[in-house]
């Protein structure tokens, strides 16, 4: 029997998607409203990061109990994320102050960069001692 933190990744991933779209969707609101769901953002961005951490843990926990081998693919997110980003820091400065970023934008999407970078370590520190391992 395999270990798993949590029981059931598909039904973890589907709840992560769902806020990632809501996180994403609410920010973009706030973007274009003027800032007037500064504070829902801002609380649902704190939700969205505790549930990708769950998922990362989780995830790289199994891979290194289990052999896990991801299906999905992850840089899909980031790069969402990051084109995101990048609307946002070209669109304030030239919108004459009619928008500005989103006041927990840049943390949430830092974290959501710096969680990809790890979990991305992660896999290739498995995959080296996955290769040492077939060589001895």
């Amino acid at each position: 029997m395999k270990n798993k933190i949590w029981p059931d990744r598909q039904t973890l991933k589907s709840v992560l998607n769902f806020w990632t779209f809501i996180t994403m969707a609410l920010f973009i609101l706030d973007f274009f409203s003027g800032n007037k769901f500064d504070s829902s953002a801002s609380a649902i961005g704190i939700i969205y990061l505790a549930i990708l951490g769950i998922y990362a843990g989780e995830k790289e926990y199994t891979r290194w109990q289990d052999g896990f081998v991801s299906r999905f693919i992850g840089e899909f997110f980031l790069v969402i994320w990051t084109i995101l980003m990048a609307v946002f820091a070209v669109a304030a400065p030239v919108s004459a102050g009619a928008f500005k970023i989103p006041a927990d934008f840049a943390i949430i999407y830092t974290s959501v960069v710096g969680v990809f970078a790890v979990t991305q370590r992660s896999k290739a520190l498995k995959a080296k001692k996955h290769t040492k391992k077939d060589k001895t």
